[in-house]
């Protein structure tokens, strides 16, 4: 399959960052209602057989100014990162201070530098060719790296996206709500109130993400749909609009000689696909229950679904076989003789990751 990079511009504010499943699950709404319900099951069950219409990565941020200039990120891959060795020598490098004060900047520094999620594409191929984790965190201690919220670029990317925009991209804030009876069209005497978190962006912030498919004339239909239904959670409200564009075909920085790939999806692997004894394995593994999508079909259904374990975006794995893309769609709710599915494929990346080849 060939591998499409595809833009969303927020035109609204939004409740969540577009995730793989979240992506997965729209977009088949967005098939059943164009397509019908009977190409839907075809579909559904090609990815059943191993045969999948499509694959998809999870939203990554995507920096573009008015001049043209554009950074895009990926998610940062997960390492074992430094060694209580690595950060005394670096420690150790600072001659004008002295060593325990030099210690404490240093780890400081290393706390907020793990907390960065996503990298600029040029140092993820870095990433991908065997740039160290130290190599990383020294370039982010002489501001040759610079953070932006939870991403790291260039300081030459850095200074051509900001030299004329703030730096401050996007912002995640608590908003108060609430209920409305909709017999009483009113909030009732207590006011039934809730609160929700809803993430604001400058024009500069988008997101983009990649799609796995020989088949893009069946998806635009569906990609159109979804500029006017929306994505995510508060739809209803107006929120999670995107404008959606094909940026154009996409060629990873695959590394020909290495079966270790970094995940850029939500992942559920099969049994039988990776090593799971490789110590070139490092994921973090969080688990996740979602809502079935309650349109007019589940009105009035329980409407939560199985929990499933997820491997987050960024998780390097070595795989038994390369492959174009792993893992699975296990069926999580039945409603009304309805399966339900949660999707764990992934897009890989293969690399020699932390210099591991």
């Amino acid at each position: 399959m060939k591998t499409y990079n595809l833009k969303l511009t927020p035109l609204t504010s939004f409740q969540s960052i577009p995730s793989s499943d979240t992506l997965f699950g729209a977009i088949c709404w967005g098939i059943k209602r164009l397509y019908g319900e009977e190409k839907l099951l075809e579909i559904l069950q090609g990815f059943s057989t191993n045969k999948p219409k499509f694959v998809l990565s999870s939203s990554f941020p995507l920096l573009q100014n008015e001049p043209g200039t554009s950074v895009a990120f990926y998610s940062k891959p997960i390492n074992q990162g430094l060694s209580s060795k690595d950060i005394e020598e670096i420690g150790r490098t600072a001659k004008e201070k002295k060593f325990k004060k030099a210690m404490v900047e240093v780890i400081t520094k290393y706390k907020k530098f793990k907390k960065a999620e996503y990298l600029s594409e040029s140092l993820f191929n870095d990433a991908v060719n065997g740039m160290p984790e130290r190599a990383l965190f020294e370039g982010y201690l002489s501001d040759k790296i610079k953070p932006t919220g939870s991403m790291l670029m260039r300081d030459s990317e850095y200074t051509a996206i900001f030299a004329e925009f703030d730096s401050k991209v996007y912002k995640a804030s608590t908003v108060q709500k609430n209920y409305i009876d909709r017999l009483t069209m009113s909030t009732g005497e207590e006011g039934q109130t809730f609160y929700q978190q809803e993430t604001y962006t400058s024009n500069i912030f988008n997101f983009h993400f990649l799609v796995m498919t020989d088949d893009t004339e069946f998806l635009l239909p569906v990609f159109k749909y979804l500029e006017d239904k929306g994505i995510g959670g508060n739809r209803s409200t107006g929120k999670g609009r995107f404008k959606i564009e094909i940026m154009g075909e996409k060629v990873l920085p695959n590394s020909s000689n290495s079966k270790t790939f970094a995940s850029l999806s939500r992942y559920i692997p099969q049994a039988d696909e990776i090593e799971w004894e490789s110590d070139r394995n490092f994921y973090e593994v969080f688990p996740y229950r979602s809502k079935v999508d309650s349109e007019a079909e589940f009105k009035g259904e329980d409407i939560w679904k199985s929990k499933v374990m997820y491997l987050k975006e960024g998780s390097c794995l070595e795989a038994k076989v390369r492959k174009e893309c792993y893992g699975r769609i296990p069926v999580v709710k039945e409603i009304d003789g309805y399966k339900i599915y949660q999707n764990g494929l992934t897009i890989p990346v293969f690399g020699n990751f932390g210099g591991i080849s």
